[in-house]
């Protein structure tokens, strides 16, 4: 059974067509013992990567495919890896639903874009970061 309503996959279907100008692949590590939404978010992804050829959907486990566990950095499941032309390091931790799943999709626009949202002052300034920063943010409905 679909998660998203016709009209929902339908609108985001012609938002892709217009938006995406690369390809993205989604790259999802679960696990098989202690992944409480594991199954949800396959479905999720599974749902949006059907909804455009731009879009390619690989699965791991995170407890049998350790390289890849490595070459990605992930850290728990569910974990998710938007990856365009490069790994850009963005990667999503548990379920994307409710508000979280535009998060998600806006994700996969930009990555395609190859695009962050930052203005040029921003980005110059940015550039001026010389060591590695850890960047986590934490969402909840609450």
């Amino acid at each position: 059974m679909p998660l998203l309503s016709e009209q929902d996959a339908e609108f985001l279907k012609k938002d892709f067509e217009s938006k995406l100008k690369n390809n993205v692949k989604i790259i999802f590590f679960k696990s098989e013992d202690a992944c409480l939404y594991c199954k949800e978010v396959k479905d999720i992804l599974v749902e949006v990567s059907g909804l455009s050829d731009k879009i390619t959907l690989e699965e791991y486990d995170f407890d049998k495919d350790k390289e890849k566990v490595k070459q990605y950095s992930i850290k728990r499941t569910p974990g998710i890896v938007i990856e365009g032309e490069k790994d850009y390091g963005v990667r999503f931790y548990g379920i994307p639903a409710g508000h979280e799943f535009m998060t998600l999709i806006h994700g996969i626009m930009n990555v395609s874009a190859k695009n962050t949202g930052l203005s040029e002052k921003t980005i110059e300034k940015l550039k001026e970061i010389i060591k590695p920063y850890n960047i986590q943010v934490f969402v909840t409905p609450t």
